[in-house]
């Protein structure tokens, strides 16, 4: 298994309040439990060998009016 991202709560404070939102909210440790394991998730995404693996490229609807 892959290793746990550690973000720590003062850096992930200082983030949330560059990013507007108020750090003083009840919820901000509920917040910061839940980008912990976001991140762990995507290391864990990271971790995956996709070695000779062609990109997906899923066929997009045209634009109306650029036919």
């Amino acid at each position: 298994m892959a290793d746990t991202f550690w973000l720590s709560k003062e850096a992930f404070l200082k983030i949330a309040e560059t990013s507007g939102l108020d750090t003083a909210d009840r919820h901000m440790d509920e917040l910061y439990a839940f980008v912990q394991q976001m991140l762990s998730n995507l290391k864990d995404i990271e971790d995956l060998n996709l070695e000779g693996m062609e990109p997906f490229m899923p066929a997009l609807p045209a634009k109306e009016g650029s036919r």
